[in-house]
């Protein structure tokens, strides 16, 4: 593969007019990226968990007496978004505004803080057309959006997988300790991080399989870097085992073990509809394409996209998953593809820059589709658990009981309390005199399939509020009326 400056060498036409104007057009695509992620920043409903984002920035990081019994050392992690989610919800109060402030702000600094580091690997344009398919996605402004914190860990772990690569590339142990605070700091936001582990490990060992050049780093010194920090974690987490009989680092893991929630392929199709379809073909196009080239970073982008995919794909056979415990693979996916687009330009001998052009005309065109279902139509992708909940509160007489799976709504969305669906019982609604809401969502509703079966037979549906995504995504809204349901039937 060619350097960045090859490349420069090949297109000095293009990357004179790219370079004079490359801080404008990195504004422009930062401001865009602004743009999508504020635009109705805090009109859609929280959810579930964006409701645990704020319980846990109040239990833990409220006060800085709080904060500091929470952090190291006391406690292994620090969780930068939360911290920073707690400091402006303690200021500006609790909204869906200011919990999804911190979450969009570090979307949109991700543009310009991850241009840096792939125009050094790549070159301008191909950062450029990186980050602008990154400002772009579909998948990067739903959890900019989101009061959680998968922009701080998206942006942590690429910069550690970008960090650990240059470092390697060009013997700087610096990068390679940096890539470390990088994998801790993303670790800290959440376990997913861990995946970098086995996308350098396996890097690392097909390096010395195929036939590629071997980077400048690879001697003893930087293996030991890379190693060392791995062994320490690993004699820790065996003292704790001994020492308490509890892990140390994976404490709530076992959770994930309880049931399982997705098959393999309706998780795969997930996944693609997240990604996007023309995304993954076009990015795959480009890792075969760095392949031939014997391209290094190629390798490691290519193994960065698909083997926390196909590790994911395994451990759905037998725990819970979710689609965004990949979210962290979204730029290898699009530097993939934007080398794609470079490799269709380099190697096309007429209109070549057209072609590329439409296909990247094509990417950002699919994007724009989903955003336009993403604002007018499904409520930013998420359940609309506020307009359920003010359709019983309009309804609602004033001794009617409420049923939820997610009781944790009510501080936010409904002046009376919830009563969980978990401790509710069929025998406990009949035996009332009172009528009953039930608020169900498609996702929860399967822990009681008798409960659920019971309520669609005996109570009125209400109403329904519908996502349009490739999985079944609703809400539903019931009511049972004992005096209806001792009536004779006619």
């Amino acid at each position: 593969m060619t350097t960045a400056v090859e490349q420069d060498i090949a297109h000095p036409w293009a990357t004179s007019l790219i370079t004079k104007y490359q801080w404008v057009l990195l504004a422009g695509i930062t401001l865009l990226a602004f743009a999508l992620r504020f635009y109705k920043l805090g009109e859609w409903s929280f959810w579930i968990d964006e409701i645990y984002t704020i319980n846990r920035a109040q239990a833990h990081y409220s006060s800085l007496a709080l904060t500091l019994r929470n952090i190291p050392p006391h406690t292994n992690w620090v969780p930068v978004s939360l911290l920073l989610i707690s400091g402006v919800t303690n200021v500006l109060g609790i909204s869906e505004w200011s919990v999804r402030l911190v979450p969009a702000i570090i979307g949109v600094l991700s543009i310009p803080i991850l241009y840096f580091p792939i125009r050094s690997v790549f070159g301008s344009r191909e950062a450029l057309v990186a980050v602008l398919l990154l400002a772009v996605s579909p998948w990067h402004l739903t959890w900019s959006q989101n009061g959680r914190f998968y922009t701080a860990l998206l942006l942590f772990y690429t910069l550690a997988l970008l960090a650990f690569h240059i470092g390697l590339e060009r013997d700087r142990s610096r990068y390679l300790l940096l890539g470390w605070l990088f994998f801790y700091l993303a670790m800290s936001e959440r376990i997913f991080a861990l995946f970098l582990a086995p996308v350098l490990a396996v890097y690392l060992m097909l390096l010395w399989l195929l036939p590629f050049a071997k980077p400048p780093g690879i001697h003893r010194r930087n293996l030991f870097i890379l190693v060392l920090p791995v062994v320490v974690g690993l004699l820790i987490e065996a003292y704790s085992f001994i020492t308490t009989g509890n892990s140390r680092f994976f404490g709530d893991f076992g959770w994930f073990f309880l049931y399982r929630n997705y098959t393999l392929i309706r998780l795969l199709g997930v996944i693609g509809f997240d990604i996007g379809f023309a995304f993954i073909c076009l990015a795959v196009f480009g890792g075969f394409f760095l392949l031939i080239q014997k391209s290094r970073i190629g390798l490691l982008l290519f193994i960065g996209a698909l083997l926390p995919l196909g590790i994911l794909l395994l451990l759905s056979f037998f725990m819970f998953t979710q689609d965004r415990y990949l979210f962290v693979t979204l730029p290898s996916w699009i530097i993939l593809a934007a080398m794609a687009i470079k490799a269709i330009e380099d190697n096309l001998r007429h209109n070549r820059t057209w072609l590329a052009l439409a296909v990247l005309a094509m990417l950002v065109a699919e994007a724009a589709g989903a955003h336009l279902l993403y604002y007018r139509v499904n409520e930013g992708n998420r359940r609309d658990w506020r307009s359920a909940f003010t359709l019983v509160q309009e309804q609602a007489k004033d001794d009617d009981i409420v049923v939820a799976y997610w009781p944790e709504f009510g501080p936010y969305y409904l002046d009376r309390d919830i009563a969980a669906w978990e401790d509710t019982t069929i025998e406990m609604v009949v035996k009332s005199d009172y009528r009953t809401w039930f608020v169900v969502d498609s996702e929860t509703v399967w822990g009681d399939l008798r409960k659920k079966q019971w309520i669609e037979q005996n109570a009125a549906l209400i109403d329904v509020f519908y996502l349009r995504m490739p999985e079944d995504h609703h809400i539903r809204v019931y009511l049972y009326d004992p005096a209806r349901a001792a009536q004779p039937d006619s």
